[in-house]
């Protein structure tokens, strides 16, 4: 475990949220790393304590789930725990008035890239993306009550890895072998945001042959409520191939310019062989007032992030 880029990790996400505590706990509440606001002795003393006293209450109403969320407040502090996979629990103590979504939309991300460390992956980016950041402050920190559905469209060039970035959100897992999505694939999701709050995506999986699919595509646009444009960072050509995507979305999709797009830069983890660097990305996503994210389906890194960037973008609007 690379125990320097955990450090670093809860570092930089305490300092972005201004957090009083975070801590990576295991399951049997030994802490394997922390980091602290400097603060008052008596504080650090009794904020350590309520990790303690609520480790117990965490085992007993979650057992082994590895995708829980939840919060509780004490006086004018919140903590909140969320599941670092199967071994640990990341817990951040904040200060009452930092939303709960936001807290949440933060603790998801950070608690992915951990689960990914104690594993033993390396070279993972304790840097927050900007479409966290963007989350975060949505909604004034409130979901709308009720079942909500969306029409995701994924698409891009043949081989960008469209199919295994859904397979990676849906059911967290990666293959190495490769099938060709041939016309389309559609797959529904459900997603439980909050308590109150559950959102059905309905993802359409666009195949990328672009000689056979061409006469098709506006088919499988319409009536999109969000979309992806995937591209591969190790080949410049379906980078360069965003322009013709959105050409073609645009023939199909009615108000484009309200429907949230993201550019998905996939394969990041292929890190000699990228050929599109940050800098394209930030370009071409500033030229059409586009966010995007850096992804890598093999290794999960950022993916929630995009999927849940567009639910909350839809909620928004509920």
């Amino acid at each position: 475990m690379d125990l320097d880029s955990l450090k670093l990790l809860l570092k930089n996400y305490r300092e972005e949220l201004d957090l009083i505590a975070v801590a990576v706990v295991d399951r049997n509440g030994l802490i394997i790393a922390s980091e602290m606001k400097d603060v008052a002795e008596d504080i650090v003393g009794a904020t350590t304590a309520m990790i303690d006293s609520y480790i117990s209450r965490i085992k007993e109403e979650f057992g082994s789930k590895t995708d829980f969320f939840h919060i509780t407040s004490a006086e004018n502090q919140k903590f909140a725990y969320c599941a670092a996979g199967s071994e640990a629990l990341l817990t951040s103590i904040a200060m009452r008035d930092i939303t709960d979504i936001k807290l949440k939309v933060y603790s998801q991300h950070i608690s992915e890239k951990i689960e990914r460390i104690i594993e033993g992956e390396e070279k993972i980016s304790t840097e927050i993306p900007e479409i966290v950041k963007i989350m975060g402050n949505m909604r004034d920190g409130k979901l709308p009550k009720g079942n909500f559905a969306t029409k995701l469209i994924v698409t891009g060039n043949h081989q960008v890895g469209k199919t295994s970035l859904i397979r990676r959100f849906v059911e967290n897992k990666f293959a190495e072998s490769y099938i060709a999505t041939i016309g389309v694939d559609i797959t529904k999701h459900p997603v439980k945001m909050s308590k109150d709050c559950d959102l059905n995506f309905i993802i359409w999986d666009i195949g990328g042959q672009l000689k056979q699919m061409e006469p098709h595509w506006h088919r499988f646009y319409g009536g999109a409520n969000c979309i992806f444009i995937v591209y591969d960072r190790t080949r410049k050509d379906t980078f360069d191939a965003i322009d013709m995507w959105h050409r073609e979305i645009k023939k199909s999709v009615e108000n484009i310019e309200t429907v949230p797009v993201v550019l998905i830069g996939n394969k990041s983890d292929l890190v000699d062989q990228i050929q599109v660097s940050t800098e394209d990305i930030e370009k071409k996503a500033q030229e059409y007032s586009f966010h995007y994210i850096e992804t890598s389906a093999k290794t999960g890194e950022n993916v929630q992030d995009a999927f849940y960037y567009i639910a909350y973008r839809i909620l928004e609007r509920a």
